[in-house]
């Protein structure tokens, strides 16, 4: 049977985030496609003795995900009986209480990332701009090397002014985030961490993914 798909352009503007309810997985995708392209889709589910954040049943700190990503998608098909709340901060309350010279401080200051497309610059401001004009935040507190600029300090102390929204996915639902604006971690796994969550990269339509160079090479040849 098709499936119309969902009306989604972007997560809510005046919030930064949205759950949605697809009946079919192909409905999500399809909607999903019109923010930009899918970039990176990747299973998580908790393991034991797990290192990596991704894997791990501890509780996740806030932060954003890899700067190419400029919004998020978590679809659940298995939730832990007990914890894995999603949590949310908003960056945009803290941005706006700087003056616009600290701003712009921000948009000079990088941070490390982790290199994982080819393209990759290995680093990114804590703030730029979208092409659309859109205020893009990078923060990763634990690739921040302890930078110590005063700006950046009184950045980080007004986002633990602002409140934490905490919600917790339903099997079937699913939860887009604006990547630039909302910072994301997550509670303690309990319970029998039966947890399966398929989490969707979606870049910037304006990111061409090496497209431009790669059209530049085979014109030069």
């Amino acid at each position: 049977m098709h499936m119309k798909p969902l009306s989604i352009s972007a997560p809510n503007p005046a919030k930064g985030w949205t759950i949605l309810r697809p009946q079919v997985s192909e409905s999500l995708l399809a909607s999903l496609a019109k923010l930009g392209p899918v970039i990176q889709t990747t299973e998580i589910t908790p393991r034991a003795n797990a290192k990596a954040a991704l894997a791990t049943d501890k509780e996740m700190q806030l932060h954003t995900d890899h700067p190419r990503a400029r919004w998020i998608n978590w679809e659940c098909i298995r939730q832990s009986s007990e914890g894995g709340y999603s949590l949310l901060k908003d960056t945009k309350p803290a941005l706006d209480s700087l003056t616009a010279p600290e701003r712009d401080e921000l948009r000079v200051l990088s941070i490390r990332t982790h290199v994982v497309f080819p393209d990759d610059t290995g680093a990114f401001p804590v703030l730029r701009k979208d092409e659309d004009g859109s205020d893009w935040v990078y923060f990763t507190p634990w690739m921040t090397d302890g930078q110590s600029s005063p700006t950046f300090r009184k950045f980080i102390q007004a986002l633990e002014a602002t409140p934490t929204l905490t919600l917790r996915l339903s099997p079937g639902e699913s939860l887009l985030i604006d990547n630039g604006r909302m910072l994301h971690g997550r509670s303690a796994l309990g319970g029998d961490k039966d947890r399966l969550l398929i989490r969707r990269w979606i870049a910037s339509p304006f990111d061409t993914f090496g497209r431009a160079s790669s059209r530049e090479a085979t014109a030069v040849g």
